[in-house]
């Protein structure tokens, strides 16, 4: 099971790399009067880590949401 999952864990790093090299394209960025150029494949992994933050982010509010929710039906 080890070597089943080194090996899964090597394919995807190795596509991440593959994805990494092929986009190494510069592209602009524009956002209102904000221009930014950088590579697409670093753009791409600033998005993935904002789509990363901002999920643990909302899955932090709905467990609050929850908690706080059945904390309050159990006083009535």
């Amino acid at each position: 099971m080890d070597k089943l999952l080194l090996a899964v864990k090597l394919v995807i790093t190795a596509l991440v790399l593959i994805l990494f090299v092929q986009n190494i394209a510069m592209v602009e960025v524009r956002f209102l009067t904000w221009s930014l150029s950088l590579p697409l494949a670093l753009l791409l992994v600033v998005i993935y880590l904002l789509g990363m933050v901002s999920g643990r982010s909302l899955m932090g509010l709905v467990r609050r949401l929850r908690r706080n929710g059945g904390a309050h039906e159990h006083r009535r």
